[in-house]
C-alpha cells in the first residue's frame, strides 16, 4: 500500500501560486478582472488559492487550514465547499450566486491544473 505523505511548505507555496495565476486565467485574465471592479478578488483568490491546496495536496484539516492562515473555520468551509459550477455560471453573467466566488475560481483552477498534470 502506497504511503500518501503531506506536501513540504515550499511545494504548497509554490502550486498555491500556480492556482491563483490560473485562477486569473480562468476569470479572463487581468483586463477582465479590472472590469469586476471588485480589487478585493485578488486577496480573496491568494486566499482561497492556499485554502485548495492545503486541503487537496497536504490533506490538512478545516481547523488545521484556519490556524494556519489565520483566517476563520468558516471561510475555510465556505471556500472550500464553493459550488464550482455556480461559479462558472457566474462567471458567465448570471448575477445570482450564493457561493464563495473566489473559492470557486480556486476549486476550477486546482482541478484543471490537476486534469494537465501541472499539479
Amino acid at each position: 500500500m502506497e504511503v500518501i505523505k503531506p506536501r513540504k511548505t515550499k511545494d504548497i507555496d509554490k502550486m498555491a501560486e500556480k492556482v491563483f495565476l490560473k485562477g486569473i486565467e480562468l476569470i479572463g485574465g487581468l483586463k477582465r478582472l479590472m472590469e469586476y471592479r471588485n480589487l478585493t478578488w485578488l486577496p480573496s483568490l491568494a486566499e482561497a488559492s492556499y485554502v485548495v491546496v492545503l486541503r487537496n495536496e497536504a490533506m490538512k484539516t478545516y481547523s488545521e487550514i484556519s490556524k494556519e492562515l489565520g483566517i476563520t473555520e468558516q471561510t475555510v468551509k465556505n471556500i472550500a465547499n464553493a459550488d464550482e459550477k455556480e461559479v462558472e455560471r457566474y462567471l458567465e453573467g448570471d448575477s445570482e450566486i450564493k457561493s464563495h466566488i473566489a473559492g470557486g475560481i480556486a476549486k476550477l483552477a486546482y482541478r484543471e491544473l490537476k486534469r494537465e498534470g501541472l499539479i
